[in-house]
């Protein structure tokens, strides 16, 4: 079996199972006997089965995604951020979006665009020194969305 392409559907046909079952013995439904369970997951195991983060996306409308704008990266005030949203957004089990301003309104304004297609969960931005008007902002609030 291709590892790379392992799915919930192509466990249950290699075992035998519905792709409901296999899913309820990954989240430990107590409905499934323990010898389902540990099958399931140690055929998972096996070949390497990772979640879909994409399909669980869609399905839970829910995306764990922050998008951190910032101005400048080579200042030690902005790596020493940067590194410690990625220490605390781990634990979370969060991922980041990056985008760099490189000090310039446009790039804000395109970078606030791409964060907002993305459909992150919250932003964290520092506005670059050029930034004049803070209409792209407020589409973030507008939007629902947290902003720091």
């Amino acid at each position: 079996m291709d590892k790379r392409q392992i799915t919930l559907k192509s466990i249950a046909k290699a075992l035998n199972l519905s792709p409901s079952t296999v899913s309820r013995a990954m989240k430990d439904h107590p409905a499934i006997s323990a010898k389902t369970k540990a099958l399931v997951r140690e055929y998972a195991e096996k070949y390497k089965y990772k979640p879909n983060t994409l399909a669980i996306r869609l399905r839970t409308n829910r995306n764990n995604t922050i998008g951190v704008i910032v101005p400048e990266v080579v200042h030690f005030f902005f790596s020493t951020v940067l590194a410690g949203i990625q220490e605390e957004t781990e634990k979370g089990n969060y991922n980041i979006i990056f985008c760099h301003s490189n000090e310039d309104y446009e790039r804000e304004v395109k970078s606030v665009e791409t964060l907002l297609d993305a459909r992150v969960c919250g932003i964290l931005a520092s506005q670059s020194k050029t930034t004049a008007s803070f209409e792209h902002f407020q589409e973030i609030v507008d939007s629902n969305i947290a902003l720091v």
